[in-house]
């Protein structure tokens, strides 16, 4: 009994220490009605929240930034606002970036809670561009509603089965999934440091898909198949703006291509993606040392 006290007393201290991962999924409202899908990733520890957001998942200005704020559990009020971008698909030549500064209620920081309420988008420098609403809820929650759903619809007799099968919730789920690449996309990275290590390999089943991956038009794997051991790269990224791009040479047994790509720092800070490609369709990841100035 002493034990089992114990364990339960070391796993308190743990999450109070290295506080919790939470996962939410929802809608930015814009004032014309358009939604966003938005998705929020984030460690509560002693009421202090830090993490990411993902705005746009696997839309064309899907977009990576990191969140700090915080979370008042006796006035169920949470706060935060994005303050660094990580990546995005748009193109920063000719868009700035408006990042959410968020408050709303929150009446429980668990699995089954809501986020609502107003957030307000500031440029870098502050000025203002554009409001809106908030509604989020627990990944776990939907993923719960999801499943009961899916099967209901399964144990239907008066729903055929060639309907059953457009009705898919795990697509509709997978919407949030993050960082499907697909071709022609491009990535734009902000990655302060030379070091890079590149990790690849095949997380599903090995047919002998190829790739071709150059750095700055050299290249640095030539008709590679990824398999399921990661191959690790550690590449330097010497100059201001460098590029690096995933080229699909065979669709192996199973088309498409894909791949699981990881682009990890000194620090062990993890960009996680997934390449799915077609025959000669490829991806571009652009490294930018700073941010580019953009005029509004």
């Amino acid at each position: 009994m002493k034990y089992k006290l114990l364990v339960v007393y070391l796993m308190f201290c743990a999450t109070n220490l290295y506080g919790q991962t939470y996962e939410y999924l929802g809608l930015l409202k814009l004032p014309d009605s358009s939604l966003i899908p938005y998705r929020l990733d984030f460690k509560e520890t002693n009421g202090m929240i830090k993490g990411y957001s993902y705005t746009d998942l696997n839309g064309q200005h899907e977009t990576k930034a990191a969140i700090v704020g915080r979370y008042d559990d006796k006035e169920n009020l949470m706060e935060f606002r994005e303050v660094d971008i990580i990546y995005t698909k748009s193109d920063i030549k000719q868009l700035d970036f408006c990042n959410v500064y968020f408050t709303g209620n929150m009446r429980r920081l668990n699995g089954r809670s809501e986020i609502e309420g107003t957030f307000k988008g500031y440029y870098d420098d502050l000025t203002s561009c554009i409001d809106g609403q908030l509604v989020m809820t627990a990944a776990e929650k939907i993923q719960k509603r999801t499943d009961k759903f899916q099967k209901r619809v399964n144990r239907m007799d008066r729903i055929a089965d060639s309907v059953k099968q457009k009705i898919n919730m795990d697509k509709m789920f997978n919407r949030y999934a993050k960082n499907d690449l697909k071709g022609g996309e491009r990535l734009n990275i902000f990655w302060k440091e030379e070091y890079l290590k590149l990790i690849i390999w095949d997380d599903g089943e090995v047919d002998g898909d190829q790739i071709d991956l150059t750095i700055n038009g050299n290249k640095i794997l030539s008709a590679y198949s990824p398999v399921a051991k990661k191959k690790e790269l550690e590449l330097t990224l010497i100059d201001a703006v460098n590029t690096i791009s995933l080229k699909a040479i065979s669709l192996g047994r199973k088309p498409p291509n894909t791949a699981k790509i990881q682009l990890m720092k000194k620090n062990g800070e993890i960009i996680d993606l997934a390449s799915n490609l077609q025959l000669g369709e490829a991806v571009t990841f652009v490294f930018y040392k700073e941010k580019p100035k953009v005029k509004k």
